[in-house]
């Protein structure tokens, strides 16, 4: 795809971090809208504009010892009325809406993230993206991103999508990379139980 030469986004790259660039796979949600020129432009200095307008408010996660049983009530009302109104922009049928992947497999590190998205996207778009990392007392990182590729996959299974963040800030880039090692923890533990499994056993 062409370059649409969009944008001239000041984009400061923090001190060169190499645990950044430590990629995962994953399964996560992710949300995601395409963000025009003039819309970003707009809005650049105050990204948290953008964010809102597509996604709505943030939504706040308690600390876990702070949660007794009237707020967790209060969470449980709040999440159907969430779900009431998910259901009621899917009946609308709002093209404009964001998009999200529920449950995809993305590979992502703290400098970026490749993914499959509906529709391909030229390179140098921008898109807003909204992914959950399911950390104790994280909830949804928001952040820009600016595509780097973009490809369509077999049979119409969409686009392989890669973007690189840009305005992440340190303590969700912390967040982002926390999760990456975690996983790889996991995934090495997972590899050396099989390893190391008796075949007697099976």
């Amino acid at each position: 795809m062409e370059a649409s030469g969009f944008p001239e986004m000041g984009v400061s790259r923090e001190k060169d971090n190499r645990r950044e660039y430590v990629r995962v796979d994953d399964l996560l949600r992710v949300d995601y809208r395409g963000i025009s020129q003039e819309e970003y432009k707009k809005h650049k200095t105050n990204p948290d504009i953008i964010f809102k307008n597509i996604f709505g408010d943030p939504v706040m996660t308690p600390d876990i010892e702070e949660v007794d049983l009237n707020l967790l009530y209060k969470l449980i009302y709040q999440a159907n009325l969430k779900m009431d109104r998910i259901l009621e922009l899917l009946d609308t049928k709002d093209t404009d809406r964001y998009i999200s992947v529920g449950a995809e497999y993305v590979n992502i590190s703290g400098s970026g993230m490749k993914f499959i998205t509906a529709k391909g996207f030229p390179i140098g778009d921008v898109i807003a993206l909204r992914v959950f990392l399911p950390l104790v007392s994280s909830t949804w990182i928001r952040v820009m991103g600016e595509v780097t590729s973009s490809k369509e996959l077999a049979q119409g299974e969409g686009y392989s999508t890669a973007i690189r963040f840009f305005g992440l800030t340190d303590s969700d880039r912390e967040e982002i990379i926390r999760h990456v090692f975690k996983k790889q923890r996991e995934h090495l533990r997972i590899t050396s139980d099989i390893k190391n499994r008796d075949p007697e056993d099976e």
